[in-house]
């Protein structure tokens, strides 16, 4: 096991900055006590969970805690003048910034421990992840709010902000998980939602998650705008809805061109703009598909879209040598009360096709 810890003062506190096994830790401690304790945990939890026989599911975030003490447009600023100068030390960087600037060095004390909360400094050095960062702030490119997203998931904490934000909770509430007290912390993590919150991917997350909640609730659907670009997140999750709760029905799809499979041990996981069908490790269909926002008189415009997919779905289907295909096609029908439907048609190698539309939830 290799952990590389860093500990800075910042005024009347430190910051703890556990870096190993794929993952980053900031902490903060008041005094010596607490930077003990905190050590003695970290090394702990990592022992048990290093020498754990059980199989643990991967985490989605491998970023633990959340430290911000500047304002955004300064970190951004920093990182396009680290990547624009392409410095060998980034440190000496960061400190020829300060100075040219006419700022304090002993700054690096708040900027060393936030770019490492964002994964994007890491054992002294710039992550790749801060080299593309930085290069789509000096090219000025839209996929700023993008690539910030794709950063930020990663940091469990904000992780968990940012889906509080998408269930619809007001900044100010949805940062209270993050435990922060100090205003100027309060207001540069408002400053950095406020640029995801534009993000696609974070529409897309707040599309999918307001469908989550009314296929949970059966309540009217949100009036909520899908991307286009997270169809197949969209597509996916209904899938999975039909799978957990119109499993016979789906079974029943399946035999009618004779397929069978067990659905308990089926997975999706998402290719580009289409998904594999897994049954344990194997792949063994594919799963394509598209939304629609229609009203009552639904079926010219779904069938139109089920046209348009069948020649993508046969071709997947052959071309990876599947057992079956399965063409969903969510249907948002606008109304006082807006609500959802999906057409589900599934085929077979022989060309056998079977369709069903089924009312959410």
């Amino acid at each position: 096991m290799d952990l590389s810890i860093r500990i800075i003062q910042d005024g009347d506190e430190y910051q703890v900055i556990i870096e190993g096994e794929g993952s980053t830790r900031i902490s903060r401690a008041r005094n010596i006590d607490e930077i003990i304790n905190i050590l003695s945990n970290e090394i702990k939890d990592a022992l048990t969970t290093r020498n754990s026989t059980e199989t643990l599911e991967p985490s989605n975030c491998t970023l633990r805690g959340w430290y911000i003490r500047l304002q955004v447009t300064r970190l951004l600023d920093i990182l396009a003048y680290l990547v624009k100068n392409n410095y060998e030390d980034p440190m000496k960087g960061l400190m020829d910034y300060l100075d040219s600037h006419g700022l304090s060095r002993s700054n690096y004390r708040v900027i060393v421990p936030t770019l490492s909360a964002l994964g994007l400094w890491r054992q002294g050095s710039l992550t790749e992840e801060a080299r593309e960062l930085g290069k789509a702030i000096i090219e000025g490119g839209p996929e700023l709010p993008s690539l910030l997203y794709k950063i930020a998931i990663k940091n469990c904490a904000l992780r968990e902000a940012i889906e509080r934000l998408a269930d619809g909770v007001p900044t100010d509430e949805a940062i209270r998980v993050l435990g922060l007290t100090r205003r100027d912390e309060i207001n540069y993590t408002s400053n950095l939602l406020e640029i995801i919150m534009g993000s696609d991917e974070f529409k897309c997350l707040r599309y999918v998650r307001g469908i989550k909640n009314y296929l949970r609730s059966g309540n009217c659907l949100n009036d909520i705008e899908p991307v286009k670009g997270c169809a197949m997140d969209l597509v996916v999750t209904i899938f999975n809805y039909l799978l957990n709760s119109k499993g016979f029905h789906m079974v029943g799809l399946l035999n009618d061109v004779d397929v069978t499979v067990n659905l308990s041990s089926m997975s999706t996981q998402i290719v580009g703009d289409y998904a594999l069908i897994m049954q344990g490790n194997k792949p063994v269909g594919a799963l394509v598909g598209d939304f629609i926002i229609t009203g009552n008189n639904y079926a010219p415009k779904a069938r139109e879209t089920v046209d348009k997919l069948e020649p993508v779905s046969t071709k997947l289907m052959r071309s990876n040598n599947l057992v079956f295909s399965i063409i969903a096609v969510p249907m948002v029908i606008k109304g006082e009360c807006s609500r959802l439907k999906v057409y589900v048609m599934v085929g077979n190698k022989m060309g056998d096709w079977i369709a069903r539309v089924f009312d959410l939830p």
